[in-house]
């Protein structure tokens, strides 16, 4: 089943005309209108040192496994010797302080 859009031409193209543009002279170079300017040749970023703290700690984090498989293999072999307990209130305990880190977010 056939649609009509009216008004619709697939051959029409967008022209400059159909939009205005202007440059605007700044400090900084030639920006558009509406904001959003480029990057002058004057431009420069500097990291703080907290920003390189920052960078240095996620690139430690990269390098360490996931999960711990020598920790992991000994939970197991507790678990299978009937050797591991679970500690009630140390459960209870995470579990209030998780609900309360969450209340703070």
């Amino acid at each position: 089943m056939p649609i009509e859009i009216n008004g619709f031409s697939p051959r029409r193209t967008q022209t400059s005309s159909d939009r205005r543009v202007r440059s605007l002279k700044g400090d900084g170079g030639s920006r558009t209108a509406g904001g959003g300017g480029a990057a002058g040749a004057g431009d420069q970023v500097t990291l703080t040192g907290t920003a390189a703290r920052l960078r240095a700690i996620e690139q430690q984090l990269a390098r360490v496994p996931v999960v711990d498989l020598e920790r992991v293999q000994s939970m197991q072999d507790a678990i299978k010797s009937g050797e591991y307990r679970v500690d009630p209130q140390r459960v209870a305990d995470k579990m209030i302080e998780l609900e309360a880190a969450l209340d703070g977010v």
